[in-house]
């Protein structure tokens, strides 16, 4: 080891700016770590786990904090650190460097040299985790890098030259992006079809596109007509200014006649409320009547409302025909007018000057949105208990025989309205006796079988015949049904929608027969056919709250019995308007009762003596109770996204009952190709929309909430939409 301090000549000088020269060639780092000390003035521990030798040699004089930097930086070279902990330098390795730095700094101070410090960055414009690939593998192997999301700050641990170097380069990459929404005012061109086109030409499917925060958006706004644009790319914004300046520009039609296709709406029923609207508005009437045709077209408006209110009412009135009635289309074509209707493209055609025309578009863009959609889920819960109980004694007995006056008593009491037939009375089953001693059958008789429940009795020989002398019935009944049906829907906004689930039921209405001897005449019956079962039709009206109000008619019935006047049918319904709010579920309606009936019939006097009086009583009661309650839960669908989650929730659910479905064990082989809901959840071919289409509004992600699956209710997310 050779050691040359060599101290300036400038003794008078502060210590500061005192200059030595190092000269070190293979020197064991404990010494070299004791006279760097010893000229710097500072502290410097050497941990036992730093083992070996370093070379330090300057070739001028360097002042002592450059020292100490070059000490730390032959450290480096060596796989060891110098680390200051407050105010102290340590020697270590370098995997224990960054537990024992004590340095933390926030600033944006420069700081130079091979010591370990640790730097929190904090982010203005860039994602953290976004940031975090990027600058990994700049920070050495054993130094540490982390995100925190919280407050969007990035946390490095390494030497503090490459910490600076990581500093300039987040200050160049987090910086603020051109997001801002421009605004692009069209004079000639529409909103509607430029942003159509604009969208086509930049969405080219490249992996630029691919990324939201590099995506360029277009939305057209039609009060306006006016192109919204957003990108971070200030020259695909430049593009879209170039590309609309080229396209807004006076058209070169030729004519009068303007086709406009509609993309939700009816174009029919648009039509009527366009001619409507002329009509009633002074300064498109007197453009109207600039046209060649305007009295013609005039003229035919009062009578094309009338055939368009005629339609609609026709419309209205076959929405209340029962569910089996056939589908009919409400797009009819209209005659006259300058504004018509074609129901085989979804057209309106518009005759007129292009002032006119410009007017009409406007508020064609405004109503041709995309309406809503409701999905309903109802709930029928009924549940009933009945229980009824009977006893009773019932005697009969002769005094006397032969031909002598023979004496008779009984007592009989007929069971609650006669149901249980001849075998619950002691004369009806006297009957069957013979049957019921012998075992036998009488001839040309039909045997009487006891009443249910619990008969005991006392046969006697009178005269040489068997009879029944006391008869002791006890029965005690119960029943119960639980009944859960879940009939769901879904609808347009303001469009009625049915659902039936049951039977075609035939009741006779009439028949006719012939009579005497006549014969010309075939007898006949007419019958008309009742739909029996469950029934749910609703018309859904969405409010801008998110409230939606519904017309409700929901009927549950069935066929109670077959009687010689008829079918006699069970029949429960509700009608009724509500308001309820997305996703909440109301109760319509229902029926809560308990009824409680008994009786007792016996022997006056008799039957009131205690305990003997049993023998000349027979009771009975009976108790009904009831929970029939209907409730309905509406879910808002804004968007395809919604709508393909409660499908996919309903598929998933059809899916799990089929996986809990199993075989019967049968001798015969089990089938091994079963009909599957997921063999025909997947489409024939990709779907893909048509090239005229447009999607104002960037495609939401959502995820359904823990428990929505089964008969959990379903909750889609209120996402806005574009209509």
């Amino acid at each position: 080891m050779a050691f040359m301090p060599i101290v300036s000549a400038q003794n008078n000088s502060p210590a500061e700016s005192a200059t030595v020269t190092l000269s070190f060639n293979n020197a064991d780092i404990e010494s070299v770590a004791s006279v760097v000390a010893k000229m710097t003035g500072q502290t410097i521990l050497v941990d036992p786990q730093v083992k070996g030798t370093i070379t330090l040699i300057s070739n001028k004089p360097v002042t002592k904090a450059k020292a100490l930097d070059s000490f730390s930086t032959a450290l480096r070279t060596s796989g060891f650190a110098l680390v200051e902990t407050n105010g102290i330098y340590r020697v270590v390795t370098q995997a224990d460097a960054k537990l024992v730095s004590t340095s933390v700094t926030t600033g944006k101070g420069k700081q130079e040299g091979d010591q370990i410090i640790t730097r929190v960055f904090k982010l203005n414009y860039e994602s953290a985790n976004s940031l975090l690939p990027v600058l990994r593998p700049l920070v050495s192997p054993n130094n540490t890098i982390n995100a925190y999301p919280g407050n969007n700050t990035i946390v490095v641990t390494d030497y503090a030259s490459n910490i600076q170097r990581i500093a300039t380069l987040i200050d160049s990459i987090d910086a603020p992006t051109s997001t801002d929404v421009q605004t692009i005012k069209l004079q000639y061109a529409f909103a509607s079809d430029a942003a159509s086109i604009l969208t086509k030409v930049l969405d080219n499917g490249s992996a630029a596109t691919t990324d939201p925060a590099l995506k360029t958006m277009i939305l057209a706004e039609p009060r306006s007509n006016s192109i919204l644009v957003r990108s971070s790319s200030p020259e695909r914004v430049r593009q879209v200014r170039i590309l609309v300046a080229k396209l807004d520009t006076p058209g070169n039609k030729n004519g009068n006649i303007w086709v406009v296709p509609l993309k939700n709406a009816e174009a029919s029923k648009l039509a009527i409320t366009l001619r409507a609207l002329v009509a009633a508005d002074a300064a498109l009437s007197a453009q109207v009547a600039s046209s060649s045709n305007a009295p013609s077209t005039l003229a035919s408006a009062p009578q094309q409302n009338t055939l368009g209110a005629t339609q609609s009412a026709a419309s209205s009135a076959a929405g209340i025909n029962l569910a089996t009635s056939a589908l009919t289309s409400s797009s009819n074509p209209n005659i006259g007018g300058f504004i018509q209707a074609e129901p085989a493209t979804n057209s309106i055609l518009i005759t007129g000057s292009e002032p006119l025309y410009r007017s009409l578009r406007q508020v064609i863009e405004q109503l041709d949105l995309r309406r809503n959609q409701v999905y309903i889920e109802s709930l029928i819960v009924e549940v009933s208990n009945e229980t009824a109980a009977e006893l009773g004694i019932q005697w009969n007995f002769l005094i006397g025989s032969g031909n002598q006056n023979v004496g008779f008593g009984s007592t009989n009491y007929g069971p609650p309205g006669q149901n249980q037939g001849a075998g619950g009375n002691i004369f009806g089953l006297n009957q069957n006796v013979n049957n019921l001693v012998n075992g036998g059958t009488a001839s040309g008789a039909v045997p009487i079988a006891p009443a249910p429940g619990l008969n005991l009795g006392l046969i006697s020989r009178f005269n040489g015949t068997y009879a029944m002398s006391a008869l002791v019935r006890a029965l005690q009944t119960a029943s119960g049904t639980n009944i859960l049906s879940t009939p769901n829907l879904i609808t347009l906004d303001n469009e009625e929608a049915r659902i039936i689930v049951g039977q075609n039921v035939p009741i006779l209405t009439g028949s006719y027969s012939t009579t005497g001897s006549t014969s010309t005449v075939t007898p006949f019956q007419t019958y008309v056919r009742q739909d029996v079962g469950i029934l749910l039709r609703v018309r859904p009206q969405i409010s801008d709250n998110g409230i939606v109000k519904m017309q409700i008619y929901q009927e549950v019935s069935s066929v109670a019995a077959q009687t010689t006047s008829g079918i006699v049918l069970n029949k429960r319904n509700i009608e009724s308007n509500v308001l309820v709010d997305d996703g909440q579920m109301v109760v319509l309606g229902g029926l809560i009762s308990d009824e409680y009936a008994d009786g007792s019939s016996g022997v006056p006097f008799l039957s009131s003596i205690p305990l003997i009086g049993q023998l000349f009583r027979y009771d009975n009661k009976n108790r009904v109770k009831r929970n029939l309650l209907v409730f309905m839960r509406p879910y808002v669908l804004r968007d395809k996204n919604q709508a393909d989650e409660i499908t996919g929730n309903r598929l998933s659910l059809m899916q799990g009952k089929e996986d809990q479905f199993k075989q019967l064990p049968m001798l015969l082989p089990k089938e091994t190709n079963l009909p599957s809901v997921e063999n025909s959840a997947e489409p024939i071919m990709t779907p893909g929309l048509p090239a005229s289409s447009i999607n104002t509004k960037p495609a939401v992600t959502r995820s359904l909430p823990p428990g929505a699956s089964g008969n959990a209710p379903i909750v889609p997310s209120n996402n806005s939409s574009a209509n």
